[in-house]
């Protein structure tokens, strides 16, 4: 088992294209060799590609799914990732992405898009939570597939809020005692998730648009007025361009019971303004402002740094055996744990000015394809050694 898994991590690290790829590289005596040591245990060949995925289709993908809250688990434990939190408080991201479309219906549990042409596009999409640092980690958390009910009835698809809703009771679970603000994009700008949040004694830095509650946006801008003295502005220099940003907020906002406050972030780059607007339930004061609306901000990472590098990268759609569910989301998880490696890899001092993911990995293929590791490593007991982590790039 840890040959087959090791095998499924290591592809997605090397951004290996495909199985038929995988079957051609492994074919090679010294990653044979690298393989054993990496997964502690001696073999004659590698598997092939077709065997990973018929032990893929047979382990329950929830045993899969819980490696990762242990990673992180053990990554908090030793302190390795201080930049994970704001006021204390593990940042957490939530996105959906889409890890298998087509023409054809693959099952019956299928989310469904029609078009105007009246064709029909088959998907199947998960919800990902994503511990996201100001370093630009983004460590997978906890994933919940968007599933319509195997029976076909009901009334509206599975979507993405009702996917964040269910993840939340499961992630308190994963974390009873960890402290956790959610960064949320204006999607989840809705009473009913602030409330479930609120419930489970959560914090949460929600993107705020005058679409996702118009009489509460104007409202707010109505009482920003009436409070003059909650204003800082700071100039400064960036990359030679002149910054300047204007911090205001409201406390005290009223919503469906709740209490909210309010803070804007107008930031002025030569001659462009952007405005940014959240709502938290944070108490915002004159010492918190700033970096309440710097986590905010932060919310695209699980973008950027998440989603398009593995869309983009890792290619999950050639490995998919898309007859089967299960294969398809272990697969997935399995990715997560990968892209996890590497990013610690790139930040780590075992490598020198490589923080590129994608040139990383051709290194990292080419050393296991000729760089022998040595034999002590199959030592059950190996010397303690340490693995620094770079500082954050200024």
């Amino acid at each position: 088992m840890a040959q087959v898994l090791n095998l499924a991590v290591l592809m997605f690290a090397c951004r290996i294209p495909s199985r038929r790829r995988l079957d051609l590289v492994t074919d090679d005596a010294v990653f044979r060799d690298n393989w054993c040591v990496f997964s502690r245990a001696r073999t004659e060949t590698v598997i092939c590609s077709k065997q990973v995925i018929n032990v893929l289709a047979r382990l329950d993908r929830e045993e899969i799914s819980a490696l990762r809250p242990q990673l992180l688990k053990t990554l908090i434990r030793q302190k390795q990732v201080p930049d994970l939190y704001l006021l204390g408080h593990v940042m957490m991201g939530g996105d959906g992405t889409g890890i298998f479309s087509s023409s054809k219906p693959h099952c019956p549990q299928c989310l469904t898009q029609e078009h105007k042409d009246g064709s029909m596009t088959y998907m199947h999409n998960v919800l990902e939570i994503k511990a996201l640092g100001w370093n630009g980690l983004a460590i997978s958390v906890l994933t919940e597939a968007q599933l319509n009910p195997e029976d076909g009835h009901y009334d509206k698809q599975d979507c993405e809020t009702k996917a964040f809703r269910r993840a939340l009771p499961r992630l308190k679970e994963t974390f009873p005692r960890q402290p956790i603000v959610h960064l949320l994009d204006s999607l989840y700008c809705q009473g009913p998730i602030f409330q479930d949040i609120e419930k489970l004694k959560q914090k949460f830095i929600c993107c705020f648009k005058r679409g996702s509650i118009p009489t509460l946006y104007d409202e707010t801008l109505e009482l920003r007025k009436l409070s003059p003295e909650h204003r800082i502005t700071r100039t400064f220099l960036r990359e030679a361009h002149r910054i300047v940003q204007v911090h205001t907020w409201v406390n005290d906002l009223e919503y469906q019971g709740l209490k909210l406050d309010f803070v804007m972030c107008e930031e002025t780059v030569d001659d462009k303004t952007t405005t940014f607007a959240f709502l938290t339930n944070f108490s915002v004061t004159e010492k918190n402002v700033e970096i309440i609306a710097q986590g905010g901000r932060l919310r695209w990472k699980i973008e950027n740094e998440g989603f398009n590098e593995q869309k983009t990268g890792y290619e999950l759609e050639h490995f998919c055996d898309c007859n089967n569910l299960d294969v398809m989301l272990n697969l997935y998880y399995l990715l997560q744990i990968a892209h996890l490696f590497m990013q610690l890899l790139a930040r780590s001092n075992l490598v020198d000015g490589v923080t590129h993911l994608t040139f990383l990995a051709s290194l990292l293929l080419e050393a296991l394809r000729n760089l022998p590791l040595p034999e002590e490593l199959f030592n059950p007991n190996p010397p303690r050694c340490q693995i620094r982590f770079s500082k954050a790039p200024p």
